[in-house]
């Protein structure tokens, strides 16, 4: 018993009940880095170079000027160094685009030109047939003639 004679304190982990387990998060305490100031800046953080500022400022004195000019250059700097990293990406892209370009290129040519000696198989094919076809129309030809002769022969008068 500690000495205004209340309960000892628990171990660590020993619920009210007296099981072990992990409590709420509302029993642990935080860590000074982890709590969050209302007077704290932008971050919510409290920084040790704010505090020594808010210490040694006096109301009393005048706020030193900020330095707009410098803040401009700055700006501009920063401006630059990204331009120079977008003008780099553009230029990748426009490489990986001119070798994307040959790439569509050559693959329609050589697409092109298989399709091309596929239409002439084909017109060769078609050709041969047509011919053959023809030969077969003269061939059936000369044998009706001939079978019309054979019967004239046949029908004429012997003599």
């Amino acid at each position: 018993m500690d000495n205004n004679g209340s309960k000892p304190a628990r171990p660590a982990g020993v619920r009210d009940d007296g099981s072990q387990g992990r409590g709420s998060s509302a029993e642990t305490e935080k860590t000074p880095s982890g709590q969050h100031s209302k007077e704290a800046g932008y971050g919510g953080f409290l920084d040790a170079n704010e505090d020594e500022i808010e210490d040694e400022s006096d109301p009393a004195e005048k706020i030193q000027d900020f330095d707009w000019k410098h803040l401009e250059e700055r700006y501009h700097d920063a401006i630059k160094g990204c331009e120079g990293i977008e003008n780099g990406l553009m230029q990748e892209w426009s490489n990986l685009m001119d070798f994307f370009r040959v790439w569509a290129v050559s693959g329609h040519e050589h697409e092109t030109d298989r399709t091309y000696k596929r239409l002439r198989t084909r017109m060769a094919h078609v050709q041969h047939s047509e011919n053959h076809l023809e030969k077969t129309r003269k061939h059936y030809i000369n044998v009706v003639n001939a079978f019309e002769s054979a019967l004239q022969l046949l029908n004429s008068p012997s003599g």
